[in-house]
């Protein structure tokens, strides 16, 4: 049985795999729609970091640990943001600036 210790490490070797998919999506010149409203965006990442989990680990896991996955994804997906077209970002930036 893995220790509590080695069950988050795991957990962010995982999203840091799913990180690599994102960079690369972003260097191919494309971009994640993200929602204008700053809770959305939150409640998003909230989740894509807890769909990443295994159902075993979420008991596990602490909430800092899930606080780095959350950092780590929202500021890949972020940095996308430009690469969408500029009706999106007009309309994302009227509640947000980037």
């Amino acid at each position: 049985m893995a220790t509590p210790e080695e069950i988050q490490e795991r957990y962010l070797e995982r999203v840091e795999r799913r990180a690599t998919f994102l960079v690369t999506i972003e260097h191919s010149g494309l971009g994640i729609y993200l929602p204008s409203e700053e809770r959305q965006r939150v409640r998003l990442m909230e989740s894509l970091a807890r769909a990443i989990a295994r159902p075993s680990e979420l008991p596990v896991l602490k909430p800092e640990t899930i606080r780095k996955a959350i950092d780590r994804l929202s500021s890949l997906v972020e940095s996308m943001q430009p690469h969408l077209p500029h009706d999106v970002q007009y309309r994302n930036r009227i509640r947000r600036d980037w």
